[in-house]
């Protein structure tokens, strides 16, 4: 089994959890979202059917509201108790080397890493994704973009347009082999074929590069790149976690896009960062430079070379 295991307090805006858990489902199947309320059946053992569960899931949603980090019960904070469920649910979802996303809800903040239990402090470290009241369709349709590069290829829904094209694709085959080759809507078979550039073909796939940033930190990151028509669609990772590509051009030899990504610091504020990458290609790998503004700091561009994955 796969999919996404939402972890949620109940005390701390539960009824976000339930809207973000419908708004998977309607994306990726009711059988690849797990939420404990409605899936723990009757009699069941609560921490071997949470357990079970996060060995099985690619994706672990984090979702944090106002109160998430002072709910507190009997005087004691909840994520003090050593049996706290939520806790527990972290702790085992980030022993378990998969993707643990923050999701921020409710207007709240990214809790800072003293304020957190040592087991769980390092998700002060994730980036975090926001959701809002306001932007929530659109907030909600990135995050879907996010989680898809963590889904089995075989589970991954199908984008609509991808099926549109394909069954286009088919009806020219078809028309083709009847031998209709003349004229079609005003156009003779002698004119010119629209075909994907040299260097389209080349970039359509998935790459890896190590990027060390400008403060130090050095992470392995993906990038899935689909050009289409002159644009390029697809995803890149920055610390670790899938953006959307946005924007995506093919503009002479270089490839250009941006991402956006959101920095949080210790006390709690944040701000979205834009990031935009230039590539070149070059001998088979691409040459990257990239640049963020728009956040809480500056950053120096920062320059890395990204190498075809193995056998894609």
């Amino acid at each position: 089994m796969s999919g996404i295991f939402i972890s949620y307090r109940r005390d701390d805006q539960a009824g976000f959890a339930g809207r973000l858990a419908d708004a998977l489902v309607s994306t990726f199947g009711a059988d690849n979202v797990f939420r404990d309320i409605e899936d723990i059946h009757p009699g069941e053992d609560f921490v071997v059917a949470i357990e079970k569960q996060l060995a099985a899931v690619d994706v672990m949603l984090v979702v944090i509201g106002p109160a998430w980090l002072t709910v507190s019960r009997n005087g004691v904070r909840r994520l003090d108790e050593p049996e706290d469920f939520v806790r527990r649910e972290i702790e085992a979802g980030m022993k378990s080397g998969k993707a643990v996303l923050p999701v921020l809800v409710g207007g709240a903040a990214m809790p800072a890493e003293k304020h957190l239990p040592p087991g769980i402090a390092a998700l002060a470290r994730r980036q975090s994704f926001i959701l809002s009241d306001i932007g929530w369709t659109s907030d909600v349709a990135r995050l879907v973009e996010v989680i898809k590069p963590f889904f089995p290829a075989s589970r991954r829904p199908l984008r609509r347009s991808g099926l549109l094209w394909g069954l286009a694709a088919l009806a020219v085959i078809v028309l083709l082999a009847f031998g209709l080759r003349g004229n079609w809507l005003g156009r003779s078979s002698d004119g010119p074929t629209p075909v994907a550039s040299e260097l389209a073909q080349s970039l359509a796939g998935r790459w890896l590069a190590t990027v060390k940033y400008d403060w130090g930190a050095e992470h392995a990151e993906r990038f899935e790149l689909r050009p289409e028509n002159g644009e390029v669609h697809g995803t890149a990772s920055y610390l670790r976690v899938a953006r959307t590509v946005e924007q995506g051009a093919l503009k002479g030899e270089q490839l250009n896009f941006i991402t956006h990504s959101q920095e949080v610091v210790g006390d709690g504020s944040g701000r979205e960062v834009t990031h935009r990458y230039r590539a070149t290609l070059k001998a088979g790998e691409l040459h990257f430079v990239l640049e963020s503004g728009g956040g809480l700091s500056v950053h120096t561009p920062v320059e890395f070379v990204a190498r075809r994955e193995a056998g894609k």
